[in-house]
């Protein structure tokens, strides 16, 4: 197994002190450095255009950024280089973005971002690319119009056996992911990917099969020979009342909490998912995924220590 750090510490999405710093290539030469300094030198990038739409190109987020900043994949892979960063693991791109106007925008946009964020992992010498595979329960009911769940899940299945047949020919494996705001939720993702066409894997994460109620090991054994990646996510949050279909799953209104903690700061048993990982012979990459920080330094200070103590032991 190889590690990796994830870029998605960094929250875009919601408003915080400062952020329109985060909009400039500054900021992200800081972070290399940062995440460097805590021990690693393999990150995830999630794969998010949305500022390819007239915005800042600041963001290393998207093919049009990167290249807006660097001329090519390759001289913003040497720039990493040059800057503590050895590689790129994993991609991930999550269509939530697309949620806007009904299905075909959705479908649309997502496949052309798809071979998009493909094509980047290709140029970028990643080899996993990881894919969302639903948006969350509340947008995707925004835009179902005259569908239902069922119609809706036929989309996507055709999605990503079109975006199989792109990364097959890329060299790259597809995974999806199941966040516990989904449709496929927790062990529903098994009975999915049997459904799907070409080499589609698994993307484990740990936070999110806990938190939908599903026994991680047990998902783990029943994919065995189909993960692609996993995640290492910690929570110590119990969806009691049916969060994941509120508007904003990950950060709960009716209670004083984040969904996602620090790692080791929450209840995942990761001692046994390592055991276990190691008893599979799975040798793939691991993902360490403070996401979303509200202390960017002090979740990459935790994360080496985790590192250090939990997944190197």
């Amino acid at each position: 197994m190889r590690y990796a750090f994830s870029l998605e510490v960094v929250d875009l999405d919601n408003q915080a002190p400062n952020r329109n710093r985060r909009e400039s290539r500054y900021f992200w030469d800081e972070m290399n450095h940062l995440v460097s300094a805590g021990g690693f030198h393999r990150v995830e990038v999630p794969y998010e255009p949305k500022w390819d739409f007239g915005g800042r190109s600041g963001i290393p987020r998207s093919m049009r950024s990167v290249t807006t900043k660097f001329g090519t994949v390759a001289n913003y892979m040497a720039y990493l280089k040059d800057n503590g960063i050895e590689a790129i693991d994993c991609v991930h791109l999550n269509p939530s973005l697309f949620c806007m106007g009904g299905m075909p925008m959705f479908f649309g946009a997502a496949g052309h971002y798809g071979e998009e964020a493909i094509a980047f992992a290709k140029e970028a010498g990643c080899k996993v690319v990881t894919l969302s595979v639903t948006p969350p329960y509340s947008k995707v009911q925004g835009i179902l119009g005259d569908a239902d769940e069922k119609g809706f899940l036929e989309g996507v299945k055709e999605l990503v056996n079109k975006l199989a047949a792109e990364a097959k020919k890329a060299g790259v494996t597809l995974c999806l992911k199941n966040e516990f705001w989904g449709l496929l939720r927790g062990e529903k993702i098994t009975e999915f990917l049997g459904r799907v066409d070409g080499d589609v894997k698994l993307d484990a994460d740990t936070a999110n099969l806990q938190i939908a109620g599903a026994d991680v090991k047990d998902v783990i054994r029943a994919n065995r020979d189909r993960i692609g990646v996993v995640h290492f996510t910690d929570t110590n949050f119990a969806d009691n009342d049916e969060t994941w279909k509120s508007a904003l799953p990950e950060f709960p209104a009716n209670r004083a909490t984040r969904v996602f903690t620090d790692l080791g700061m929450g209840c995942v048993d990761f001692p046994a998912i390592l055991s276990l990982l190691k008893e599979i012979g799975y040798d793939g990459p691991v993902v360490l995924n403070p996401r979303n920080s509200t202390d960017i330094c002090r979740s990459i200070l935790r994360a080496g220590y985790f590192a250090d103590t939990v997944v190197k032991e």
